[in-house]
């Protein structure tokens, strides 16, 4: 279920400092439960009951498992799909990074809102979130292109898990797969600085 990578446009202009989220993301990541791995958590909530015999147990423990997991908040890393995820854009005031938030768990997608649509491609087609501002503090447009260009661009993300949904696949036989959530807050950061790029808190 990866998404086409999306092409990266360049940025050449220095740009002003960036206002932060004013500290609301690390606020919301207090309270949220690190993840060390998204997949196994999506499998969990989703499940999977295709034995006849068992069939209705095992709904049941996966009901079970979703009530223990509704509404609380989450804190997952993208590492290698940020690049397919996120495209940076530049701006007359500064840049933008649109990201799209569908992040393959290994067959499982977490997703903010539910999928209803396809694409021509037949692609589940979701809402984007924007994150708008300017270059942080200390780094200047050369060193944000070669984040981008070696892949150091890396992808925060707060949820709160809110039911499972399932896609007909267009063409093909078999489902697409997700946890629909509320996407909190995203942060992008330079993962070998660990400096924070953007961010952008979407509730509370």
């Amino acid at each position: 279920m990866r998404l086409a990578r999306l092409a990266l446009l360049p940025l050449a202009l220095l740009l002003p400092a960036l206002t932060h989220a004013d500290g609301r993301f690390e606020a919301l990541r207090g309270h949220a439960t690190r993840l060390d791995s998204l997949g196994p958590f999506l499998e969990r909530y989703v499940g999977s009951c295709k034995d006849a015999f068992t069939r209705a147990d095992c709904e049941q423990n996966v009901r079970r498992v979703r009530r223990g997991l509704d509404g609380n908040v989450y804190a997952a890393s993208v590492a290698e799909q940020t690049l397919d995820l996120v495209r940076p854009q530049r701006t007359r005031s500064g840049f933008r990074f649109v990201v799209t938030p569908f992040i393959d768990g290994g067959g499982i997608a977490l997703t903010n809102g539910e999928p209803r649509r396809q694409d021509a491609a037949g692609r589940p087609l979701i809402q984007f979130i924007v994150i708008e501002g300017a270059l942080p503090d200390g780094m200047d447009e050369l060193e944000l292109e070669s984040a981008l260009r070696t892949g150091r661009l890396q992808m925060e993300v707060l949820f709160r898990p809110e039911g499972a949904w399932k896609l007909k696949r267009k063409g093909e036989p078999g489902f697409y797969e997700g946890v629909k959530a509320r996407f909190l807050a995203i942060r992008l950061v330079d993962s070998r600085s660990g400096a924070e790029i953007a961010s952008k808190v979407l509730s509370g």
